[in-house]
């Protein structure tokens, strides 16, 4: 772990931070660009957000762009492409793949729809109008592109939530694992692929889910979705949920694909609506205290692609000391404090009575893990700790 530690670590200190040439902020968002885009996929988003692609710019691209390596979820993104520009032609090799890939995900989606269609009807008929979120929302808005999708998100009031959950058991045919206190996720009995994640708040960092459902309330309209008497929320507010799963997504190292898709959401969702109105998104960080990560995820879009956002969202650079200390905070828990916290679970005291060898390992990594975790919080004591670290070639050597 000290291997990785230092490894990451030095990504962004060579970044040139700590001698104040740029932020803590735009060497953490470089490191996750390179980390997330390689050179090939940031051709495809470069030629995506071209407004008239041409087609020597596409041949370019399918000479460093091979559809069996980077697999289905990539794919398709490329699939997307060829379907918004039928002008453009593609060999015998990717043009077959790319439809078949198009046919293979619309007929998954129509099996995850099918779920939302039969339980959002059993919901509606007992007097709860869900509130589609996230990709389903999506694919409801976009209905001619398929999504990967593993389930839909719904919305229900958190006074229904129970009764909600009772009426899905009822039909007989869904179960769950576990209940979390913002949600459920169902799946039909006996098999593992998702259903529907029922929410009654969406999960924040912050912890002001219930105040942003209340507020994706306030602006949802009714639609018929898929068969079912819906609430799908407001463009502005989809795209704020995107940026702060974007956020949580770069913070937690997950669902690198999802991040591309991010993008591509974004964009749709702010040029489909001509009144889109970034107050609102604002509005939306500011009430639930999520204007750092807001912000995170904006300059990470803009390092993707500087055409994706408005001129004056990118120029109105807010809260930068904040987003410094956040990245801090990021670059602390996730490049360390995290691989550290691994180790340091399974031990257990009951365990070294039946394994003493094991004692001084124990000695070395708890008392480690309990101190440095109590930095969390206190981004110039971490930016401290970077630095003698730095100095004394990083003095983890415990961690071995």
């Amino acid at each position: 772990m000290a291997v990785l530690w230092k490894k990451e670590i030095d990504k962004v200190i060579d970044s040139g931070y700590l001698n104040n040439n740029i932020s803590i902020t735009d060497a953490l968002i470089e490191n996750f660009y390179k980390e997330v885009m390689k050179p090939e996929d940031r051709k495809l988003l470069e030629l995506f957000f071209t407004p008239n692609p041409t087609q020597e710019e596409l041949n370019n691209l399918l000479k460093i762009w091979d559809i069996e390596v980077k697999g289905g979820a990539k794919a398709l993104m490329l699939a997307y492409f060829m379907k918004q520009h039928p002008n453009l032609k593609f060999s015998d090799y990717e043009g077959p793949r790319l439809k078949g890939l198009l046919k293979y995900f619309r007929f998954h989606n129509l099996k995850i729809i099918s779920h939302y269609s039969k339980i959002g009807r059993a919901l509606n008929e007992n007097g709860i109008t869900p509130m589609i979120l996230k990709g389903g929302a999506m694919k409801y808005l976009r209905p001619d592109l398929p999504r990967v999708m593993g389930d839909i998100d719904a919305l229900v009031k958190d006074e229904e939530f129970a009764k909600a959950v009772k009426i899905v058991l009822d039909t007989g045919e869904y179960e769950y694992d576990k209940m979390y206190d913002h949600s459920v996720d169902f799946h039909e009995i006996g098999q593992e692929a998702g259903a529907l994640d029922l929410h009654k708040y969406i999960e924040m960092d912050s912890k002001m889910g219930p105040k942003l459902a209340k507020l994706l309330y306030k602006r949802a309209r009714k639609a018929n979705i898929f068969g079912v008497q819906s609430l799908i929320p407001s463009n502005e507010d989809l795209l704020f949920i995107t940026l702060i799963n974007l956020a949580r997504n770069l913070k937690e190292n997950t669902s690198k694909a999802g991040l591309l898709y991010a993008l591509f959401d974004c964009d749709f969702l702010m040029n489909s609506k001509p009144d889109f109105d970034w107050n609102i998104v604002i509005s939306n960080a500011k009430a639930i205290n999520m204007e750092i990560q807001m912000n995170f995820a904006l300059k990470f879009i803009n390092k993707i692609s500087p055409n994706i956002l408005p001129k004056n969202i990118q120029n109105n650079i807010i809260f930068e000391e904040e987003t410094s200390n956040y990245s801090i905070e990021i670059m602390y828990d996730r490049f360390y404090l995290n691989d550290l916290r691994t180790k340091c679970r399974p031990m257990k005291v009951s365990d070294l009575l039946k394994n003493p060898s094991e004692i001084s390992e124990y000695l070395k990594l708890k008392p480690a893990y309990f101190t440095l975790k109590l930095l969390r919080g206190h981004p110039h004591l971490i930016k401290f700790l970077i630095k003698d670290l730095k100095e004394r070639d990083y003095g983890i050597t415990c961690l071995n």
